[in-house]
């Protein structure tokens, strides 16, 4: 499990920088949720049935929309054997939660006049990164991490 947060957490911070998810980093997490599944005796088919749908619910509508990317997508899925249902949505909304408050508290440092001194062309962070989309895989990633941390 530690492995997979590890790799969530490389996953949060390229995708928070570039906006890209790359697949051999989902692969390779994927690839640990299974074995994770395989030798668990708390995670059943049924448990990750559920949690495919939960994540393809969660962010099919956005990708549809173009607001989050395919690798957000996969993210969600390979994730899936992880965690509970519950855990899961916990993970998604802890994250996305966390998320909204870390893009809030960047926009109020770019505003500040500091900021504006050091970084004049980095005027609105916030504005600028919303165009460029959610990173929803750095969500995912805070979540996983506050998911954990609680659950110690």
């Amino acid at each position: 499990m530690m492995y997979s947060l590890a790799l969530l957490l490389m996953i949060g911070y390229i995708d928070w920088q570039h906006r890209r998810i790359p697949n051999s980093i989902v692969i390779a997490l994927a690839g640990l949720a299974a074995c994770f599944a395989a030798f668990s005796s708390g995670v059943n088919f049924q448990h990750i049935a559920v949690n495919i749908c939960i994540g393809l619910a969660l962010t099919l509508p956005g990708y549809i929309k173009g607001i989050v990317g395919g690798g957000d997508v996969k993210l969600m899925l390979a994730i899936s054997p992880l965690w509970p249902p519950l855990q899961l949505l916990s993970v998604f909304s802890i994250g996305v939660f966390s998320l909204l408050l870390l893009m809030s508290f960047t926009n109020l440092i770019s505003k500040m006049s500091l900021t504006k001194a050091y970084y004049p062309s980095n005027t609105n962070l916030t504005s600028a990164s919303f165009k460029r989309g959610i990173p929803l895989g750095s969500a995912i990633a805070l979540g996983a991490l506050f998911t954990t941390v609680i659950t110690l």
